[in-house]
């Protein structure tokens, strides 16, 4: 008996020790995916803590996008479905609270496929206001007032608190929405990301990994004492992205953008003033892009647009993908074109640098001049007669031109083009650039480099022509275009900065001053005078380009891309303006008159916001000539600086300026109540009483065109890139940084290489 009980003891102790050893190698190999298990079925499971996306600023620190908290109201219908008393209560505060049919809420509580589910969301990205609301409301805190004023019975008002306890299982979810406090403003560099935090357009796609935080966690676990532990890794936010762009130069070129269409709309062209109006404004000395717009900016608040879901279906996916894609398209960056005129500047800044042609250079021009067997007009075809190479510009003459690049010949012409940049990407950080396309030296002939000359057989974008514009007449420095200037820390801490970064240079600087000199002659006695800024001296060149008939193949007739391009002050250029209107909605659309306008009354607006003051008188002889009023001159358009301030109205002005009247005024020219100026310390106080340091500086005062002939026969550019190799100039922004403060300052040679 004694021998068989210490068998089974000693069969029971050995069970034990082998419990025990595999107790322990279980917990050692996969204690922790146990464990993970049981908590992830009590309420402290682990949950993420999600990071918050970096925001955009402008050039002053506006917040153009932000990433606002949010909550998901999320129901546990295994907690509440664990008291049936829990059900009803539930359903009725969630439905009075959130809005939701209660017919819903009941649906997700009590169905067969969620009952047991511990993660439903109800309601998604409520405020902190609408959570405060609720649980105030399932605390009861209202019953509290009702019981000291007795406005009802202890006993329906002990009922009601039942109800409340009864309430069970919605918790809140934290998350962020993003969020556009300008709209319109600036959509087209902005962009916007999607649900799930991911960038689809502009810098929040190009600059999406920049944006993107990492999430972090917090766990709970059992300590050794079964006691409950929390373990919290914090997210690590977003990074800022700080643009260029400054949102002043930016609100004043869409506003005349605006008006353009306004004056030039109809119903038929969906009040758009022209198929497409671009205009960029840019730093010559550092290629800094200040302000990009079109008349095709949408809100970034509302990308999808109105579209029904009957509406998509009818239009199929691929075609509601396409009109969306064709929606968000940033017309300055992603559309290529013939540029006309205003590559002739850098036709004669490539001639002058090879030593072909020398200032002073005479040509003669009849009117047209046949290239092999083919008549090409100048665009004024009885001819400009004889001519300097300066007047070539000034008269915008095609004839001489084409002598031009015949004296440069194909091999260099080809060389310089792509020294200013034309045929490949600029690398401007921001997404879906188009290269456009350049003929190579084998696909180059006589004809095709006669009407490359005068800028059309070859397309390019406006960021290219921009670029090249500021390398001709900047002392001859090809910089690096870009929207972004720094990437800030989420404390506002600098992480990295893009310093302005030469990439070559294509002339000297004698010759760029020769094309400063050409094209302000151009602006006070040629095709641009309808351009002149009162008050200013300013340099620039118009362009008429002769579209495609894409149906065809051949030139559209009566179909024109006008454009212009200028830069202020002349003699030390500070700010390149480009404006491209394409198909302007006019009877006669090759007329450059139109662009040239629009220049003068962005300038206008824009000059003096930048420090860049009038320094020549107004005549009236002047403003008749330009048919406008001295009202509409500079001296009635300066400002002082932008800042924040609080109206009267207790609304946050975040344009605010001082007019030259002394008024504290917002971007639109109204007057902000509540706000007082005082001049002799530079303050402003708001309606709240803040004291705002302002730079008021710019308040101490200051010290018919002809209509080209059409060109039908000259040949449409090369469909395709016809390059030898592909280009490798594809910038990555503020990621190279470093790269770009070493490359800063250094200039390399690029080598010796119209209407």
């Amino acid at each position: 008996m004694q021998r068989r009980l210490t068998a089974a003891f000693a069969f029971v102790l050995l069970c034990i020790v082998f419990l025990l050893i595999r107790i322990a190698v279980v917990n050692a190999s996969k204690g922790n995916k146990y464990a993970k298990q049981v908590l992830s079925q009590q309420t402290y499971s682990s949950r993420t803590i999600p990071a918050r996306r970096g925001e955009i600023v402008d050039a002053n620190g506006i917040v153009m996008a932000r990433s606002e908290r949010r909550y998901n109201v999320v129901l546990d219908c295994y907690a509440i479905n664990q008291d049936e008393d829990y059900v009803e209560p539930t359903i009725r505060a969630v439905s009075k609270e959130f809005g939701v049919d209660e017919d819903k809420v009941r649906k997700i509580i009590t169905s067969d496929a969620t009952k047991d589910s511990r993660y439903q969301v109800l309601v998604q990205k409520v405020t902190k206001d609408q959570k405060d609301t609720f649980e105030a409301y399932k605390a009861g805190k209202d019953l509290e007032e009702t019981e000291k004023s007795g406005g009802k019975s202890d006993k329906v008002l002990q009922a009601e608190k039942d109800e409340r306890a009864d309430i069970q299982g919605v918790w809140f979810e934290e998350v962020y929405q993003r969020t556009y406090p300008f709209g319109t403003l600036a959509a087209n560099v902005v962009g916007f990301s999607n649900d799930i935090g991911d960038g689809v357009t502009g810098i929040e796609n190009y600059y999406n990994k920049t944006l993107t935080g990492t999430d972090g966690r917090q766990f709970g676990y059992l300590d050794s004492s079964s006691g409950v532990e929390q373990s919290t890794i914090e997210p690590d936010n977003g990074k800022t992205v700080q643009m260029t762009l400054n949102m002043n130069i930016q609100q004043a070129v869409q506003d005349q953008i605006d008006a353009f269409d306004k004056e030039y709309g109809t119903e038929d062209s969906d009040g758009k003033g022209a198929k497409n109006v671009g205009v960029i404004v840019m730093d010559p000395n550092s290629g800094s892009i200040l302000a990009m717009a079109s008349n095709h900016e949408y809100d970034l608040s509302d990308p999808y647009g109105d579209y029904t879901q009957e509406e998509i279906k009818k239009m199929g996916n691929d075609a509601y993908v396409e009109a969306l894609n064709k929606s968000w398209e940033n017309f300055c960056v992603s559309q290529s074109y013939e540029p006309g005129s205003v590559v002739k500047p850098i036709t004669v800044a490539s001639a002058l640098e090879e030593g072909v042609v020398h200032d002073g250079d005479h040509f003669y021009c009849g009117g047209s001049l046949f290239i092999t067997d083919t008549k090409i007009n100048c665009d004024n075809i009885y001819g400009h007669g004889d001519e300097t190479l300066e007047y070539a510009i000034v008269n915008s003459c095609n004839v001489a031109l084409m002598e031009v690049g015949a004296k440069l010949g194909v091999k260099n012409f080809i060389r310089y083009e792509k020294a200013f940049g034309f045929g490949s990407q600029t690398g401007i950080d921001l997404p879906n650039e188009n290269a456009g396309v350049i003929y190579n030296e084998n696909t180059m002939h006589e004809v095709e480099l006669a009407t490359c000359s005068f800028g059309q057989g070859f397309t390019v974008n406006m960021v290219q022509e921009a670029a090249a514009f500021s390398a001709a007449i900047n002392g001859g420095y090809y910089y690096q275009p870009h929207v972004v200037g720094a990437i800030l820390n989420a404390d506002g801490t600098t992480s990295s900065t893009v310093e302005p970064l030469v990439l070559r240079q294509p002339v000297s600087q004698e010759v760029s001053r020769y094309i400063r000199r050409y094209i302000q002659t151009a602006v006070e006695q040629g095709t641009g005078k309808k351009s002149r800024v009162p008050g200013y001296l300013t340099g620039g060149k118009t362009g008429t380009a002769e579209k495609i008939d894409p149906e065809t193949g051949k030139r559209a007739k009566g179909k024109y891309l006008v454009s212009f391009i200028g830069a202020a002050p002349i003699d030390d250029p500070k700010v390149v303006i480009y404006v491209v209107i394409d198909e302007p909605n006019v009877e006669e659309q090759a007329d450059s008159s139109y662009p040239q306008t629009l220049f003068r009354k962005i300038a206008t607006q824009v000059f003096p916001y930048m420090g860049i003051y009038p320094t020549e008188p107004v005549t009236d002889q002047l403003l008749q000539e330009l048919g406008i009023t001295k009202d509409e001159t500079v001296e009635n358009e300066i400002k002082s600086a932008t800042f924040q301030c609080f109206g009267a109205d207790r609304k946050l002005y975040n344009d605010a300026a001082v007019n030259a009247k002394g008024e504290v005024v917002d971007s639109s020219g109204n007057v902000i109540d509540g706000v007082t100026v005082n001049r002799d310390a530079g303050t402003v106080t708001d309606a709240k009483g803040n004291v705002i340091e302002v730079d008021l500086s710019a308040l101490k005062s200051k010290s018919d065109s002809q209509l080209p002939a059409d060109n039908p026969d000259i040949a449409s550019p090369p469909e395709e890139q016809q390059d030898d190799k592909k280009s490798d100039s594809t910038w990555s922004g503020a990621e190279v940084s470093d790269q770009a403060r070493e490359q800063a300052g250094d200039v390399t040679i690029a080598g010796a290489g119209g209407n």
